[in-house]
């Protein structure tokens, strides 16, 4: 008698009214197995999970063929997919929904070993987190917390979308490793992700999509997306650099802080000068007061202590959820159908699309366009090359080495690396 399998996709094809967006994907795992999903920016990998779990038709609207079978049952909508699946999105601010994200975990399993729980959370780095208030989370520590509440709620199907794009090395390895324990378990698990590296030899198989179509490898470095990892490498050390002016433009004293129900201060005695030109790279492990520093930039929070001096105006901030900034009903709107940076951006194929319909990446690059038509004396970002693939990553590297020609002076908060080929100045947190 044949086994079942835990998850089998057969001939699943996704349309909108205007595209098709996956053609006759199919694929099947076991119990315990780890699929890495991979491929280009906007190519259909989130659109997959959503699929899988049924809200690509009922909250998007979209029109699926195929079949999609849990253990041998065939399941058509959310309330079935409910019963076996549980969604990690890519979006860490829509997974935390109480005070504290214990309270998430307790109500979202109730059978729940709080030991178990404890030495979870402490392999993914948030234990001291716990009890802290989730307003106060980084982006990355979000992503760990909704995915320890995936192993906390006895779900058979784990879908896991860009949970290490918000991470440095240390906190990428932890959430590694625990995929792969659950793994270990019986949990069968499916990861989207641009990181091959990190997944090699952990996943059984790769889903590579381009442009709606799905093949299957057995190693990342089969891969396409590996070539492209080669070439941006070589394009970003091959990219002009600029050199900062001697105008001032923001000035940060000894800036110290702590949010108010924390003990401890998440920034201590801060000190650098902005210049019109400067390109500053924040870097820094999850946590460590990043996102924190440029709303402090931005005039959004105060400093406990010290001081931050704006010598311009109209200092704008590009937070980690880009639809912060974003304004406009369409892409096309929101950069005033400028076909040119449209094109620099990637996005010359999603001008008529609704912000609700873009992907993540492709409403970071529309976020970054946007700041790049305003032409800001003084830009701040939050980790721009987030859950991109390396060809968007250029994209993004070449609007802002743009903008710092134009005299714009930029702070970016970010893990990826390929920003330090272009910073003028470095500061770690």
């Amino acid at each position: 008698m044949r086994e079942l399998k835990a998850l089998e996709v057969r001939n699943l094809s996704v349309y909108s009214s205007t595209k098709e967006i996956l053609r006759n994907v199919n694929f099947s795992l076991g119990s315990g197995e780890i699929l890495l999903v991979t491929g280009r920016s906007g190519s259909g990998k989130t659109t997959l999970l959503r699929s899988l779990i049924g809200i690509a038709r009922e909250l998007y609207g979209l029109s699926l063929s195929g079949s999609v079978s849990v253990y041998g049952n065939k399941i058509s909508n959310s309330y079935e997919t409910s019963k076996y699946f549980y969604y990690v999105p890519q979006e860490p601010w829509y997974s935390i929904s109480f005070p504290y994200p214990a309270m998430d975990i307790l109500f979202k399993s109730i059978d729940v070993d709080a030991k178990a729980v404890e030495e979870m959370a402490k392999r993914l780095g948030v234990g001291h987190k716990l009890f802290d208030s989730s307003i106060n989370l980084s982006a990355g520590e979000a992503q760990r917390i909704a995915f320890l509440e995936a192993l906390t709620s006895n779900a058979k199907i784990i879908l896991i979308d860009e949970i290490t794009s918000y991470l440095d090395r240390e906190s990428r390895r932890q959430v590694v490793e625990a995929v792969k324990l659950a793994s270990e378990y019986g949990e069968t698990i499916v990861v989207v992700d641009h990181d091959i590296f990190s997944w090699r030899g952990i996943a059984n198989k790769i889903l590579y999509i381009e442009k709606g179509i799905a093949t299957m490898f057995d190693d990342p470095v089969d891969t396409p997306i590996y070539e492209d990892f080669k070439a941006l490498e070589y394009t970003i050390k091959n990219i002009e650099r600029f050199d900062a002016s001697t105008e001032k433009v923001i000035e940060v004293d000894n800036i110290w802080f702590k949010y108010p129900d924390s003990k401890e201060y998440i920034l201590k005695g801060i000190s650098f000068d902005v210049f019109s030109g400067d390109l500053v790279w924040v870097r820094g492990g999850s946590g460590r007061g990043k996102s924190t520093l440029l709303k402090i930039l931005a005039g959004i929070l105060k400093p406990s202590r010290g001081s931050v001096k704006r010598f311009v105006r109209g200092v704008q901030l590009v937070s980690e959820n880009p639809l912060h900034y974003i304004s406009n009903p369409t892409a096309g709107d929101e950069i005033g159908w400028n076909k040119e940076i449209a094109k620099i951006a990637g996005l010359e194929d999603a001008l008529n699309t609704p912000i609700a319909f873009l992907s993540s990446g492709e409403r970071r690059r529309l976020a970054i366009a946007s700041a790049f038509i305003r032409q800001p004396k003084a830009l701040l970002i939050d980790e721009p090359t987030v859950g991109l693939d390396p060809w968007n990553s250029i994209a993004v590297i070449k609007l802002l080495t743009m903008l710092q020609q134009r005299g714009s002076a930029i702070v970016v908060a970010s893990h990826g690396e390929e920003l330090g080929y272009i910073a003028t100045k470095t500061l770690v947190v």
